[in-house]
């Protein structure tokens, strides 16, 4: 019999970030295979709409959880039983990892302490560049509260999902060992031994945060957005000025916190601010949790399934996925990387089988084990082969532009980030700059306006690829390999019905078929909603269309006038889910 299904056996879970795409495949697969499962409550906010309506808790399992096509086979096992039977077993439970007690009702928090054997912390904000503020309040103070909820149970263990890039700017192999709390990445590697307190650099960074806020409002600053938006309309009505000044004042406000994450982040030898406050999440969890048997699930970029619950399943765009897009828009025809690093993508099913393996391991062993679940150990995959995989594919089997005609992709020269900025800086940036501030001495003609609108939406496209490219630098140019060796231990040392169930080899993965015929047509099947081959619609004619534009004639300037939003990282935005809560 399946040690782990005999394991879940009448157990009772509670499991965050179930919006998110990596927990609803642990729901998933936990509702298949172990069905003898007592109970899953499923942490999830009320959403409340921009109209003031709220879309409560269970509706939104309804719909966002259980419609979801990762249940596409539970809905053929069951039939017309489906609801029924999810019914009976997952219960959702309105709360808020951002919030004291996570934002549960007194008596259900009570309840539910004295019920639950096993948490799943599955919620995170994934965005690299997300504001500083709303990173620490998911990342880190969310693992600290989702501790002291599993530390209140009666004899609860918890399963807490990081990411392997907590590691920061480490290099070389990287071990499967828990953080030393209180201790800074440019501590570990030599850079920087300055204190890191973990409670005092929240306290600093959340002071940070509100002093920004509070900045935004200031006199001075508005009196900035007002000549911001005067500009745009020299006579405006009052409540377009006050809209527009509004909309300058978030915008900044967002700007100056991304920037505050990203500076604090790389000051403490971390990338950005989602490694620095998975990090600092992982040390709290590490410093306060007494006897909690605490597991931690370090996964590298996840991406579509390999074969559960369907080959290549995903659910928006993940850390790859939007390079992958651009591409096949014929979008991106170059991309700064380290062509030879190791690109270090994990399959979600693989990911999902080594949280369920972990659980009877960490309620046996006790004390803190780490498990970090990649393919650059044992199965290592080029940055080049990945991505001349998928010029190929798109090469052989091209999408449709507007006019039904196939559109050509550029095979990548990988140039370095500075080569890429500086080509794409003079070539079109100040041209761009150029023209627009000649077409403010043309205001008179006809079609300046026009010529003017669309010239700032094609600098801010390539301002935003730039910005992207940046971005990404440090994931595209890493020298480093996460250690799987506790995690080959764990597989190895399942029953054999379990390593067939469960399986959590990594090398098992055959990259030219994984990319090809499991993961893009995964995702233009869940994600772009395309049939291969596919008809586009530019977004640049969709801009000219919306803005009232004539169509123009294509420019070499329109292949990259509207790259993908790369840092939503995932369609949700949260379209599905820059924050999985």
């Amino acid at each position: 019999m399946s040690q782990i299904a005999s394991f879940l056996s009448g157990k009772t879970l509670l499991i965050t970030g179930t919006t998110g795409f990596l927990a609803k495949g642990v729901v998933e697969k936990i509702m298949r295979r172990t069905p003898d499962v007592g109970r899953i409550y499923l942490l999830i906010r009320n959403k409340r709409q921009k109209d003031g309506s709220v879309i409560a808790a269970p509706e939104r399992v309804e719909t966002e959880v259980l419609q979801s096509s990762a249940f596409s086979r539970l809905r053929g096992i069951y039939g017309d039983r489906f609801r029924e039977v999810m019914r009976e077993k997952i219960v959702a439970v309105a709360g808020d990892l951002t919030l004291d007690r996570l934002g549960i009702e007194p008596e259900d928090y009570a309840r539910l302490t004295d019920e639950v054997q096993i948490v799943v912390n599955s919620a995170a904000s994934v965005t690299f560049d997300e504001e500083i503020d709303a990173a620490l309040q998911l990342n880190t103070l969310g693992a600290r509260r989702i501790l002291e909820f599993a530390s209140a149970c009666r004899d609860a263990i918890l399963i807490h999902v990081s990411t392997a890039y907590v590691n920061g700017q480490r290099t070389g192999r990287i071990p499967e060992t828990p953080p030393i709390p209180n201790r800074s990445m440019a501590h570990e590697i030599g850079t920087d031994t300055a204190p890191f307190d973990v409670a005092r650099e929240i306290d600093v960074m959340l002071s940070d945060a509100a002093q920004i806020h509070e900045a935004s409002f200031s006199l001075e600053q508005r009196e900035v957005f007002k000549k911001m938006a005067l500009r745009q309309n020299a006579r405006p009505a009052q409540r377009w000025l006050d809209a527009q000044m509004e909309t300058f004042r978030k915008r900044w406000l967002k700007e100056r916190l991304i920037e505050e994450g990203m500076r604090i982040g790389k000051r403490w030898g971390w990338h950005d601010s989602y490694t620095l406050t998975k990090a600092m999440g992982e040390q709290l969890i590490v410093s306060h949790r007494g006897e909690l048997p605490v597991g931690i699930i370090r996964p590298s970029i996840v991406e579509s399934s390999l074969s559960d619950p369907d080959p290549g399943w995903v659910e928006g765009l993940k850390v790859a996925d939007p390079l992958i897009d651009a591409i096949s828009r014929g979008r991106l025809p170059d991309f700064p990387a380290r062509p030879d690093f190791k690109l270090d993508i994990i399959p979600v099913d693989i990911v999902v089988n080594t949280i369920l393996s972990a659980m009877p391991r960490v309620a046996h062993d006790r004390g803190v084990q780490v498990f970090q679940v990649a393919t650059g150990d044992r199965n290592p995959v080029a940055f080049h082969t990945v991505f001349d995989l998928v010029y190929d594919y798109f090469r052989k089997t091209p999408r449709l532009n507007k006019r039904g005609e196939p559109i050509a992709v550029s095979r990548w020269t990988y140039p370095t980030l500075n080569q890429f900025r500086r080509r794409y800086t003079l070539r079109y940036i100040f041209p761009l700059d150029v023209a627009l501030r000649a077409l403010d001495h043309f205001r008179w003609l006809p079609s300046a306006n026009r010529w003017k609108q669309r010239a700032t939406v094609v600098r801010s496209a390539i301002s935003r690829m730039l910005y992207y490219a940046t971005i990404y630098s440090p994931y595209t140019s890493l020298n480093c390999t996460f250690e799987t060796t506790r995690t080959d231990e764990l597989h190895n040392n399942l029953c054999e019905e379990d390593r067939v169930t469960f399986n959590c080899d990594v090398t098992r993965v055959r990259w030219p078929e994984y990319i090809q015929e499991i993961h893009i047509p995964g995702l233009k099947r869940h994600v772009l909603k395309t049939e291969a081959p596919d008809r586009e619609t530019s977004e640049d004619e969709e801009v000219a269309e919306r803005s009232g534009f004539e169509k123009q004639k294509e420019e070499p300037i329109s292949s990259i006038d509207t790259i993908n939003d790369i840092a939503e990282g995932d369609a949700d935005a949260n379209g599905s889910g820059r924050t999985e809560t």
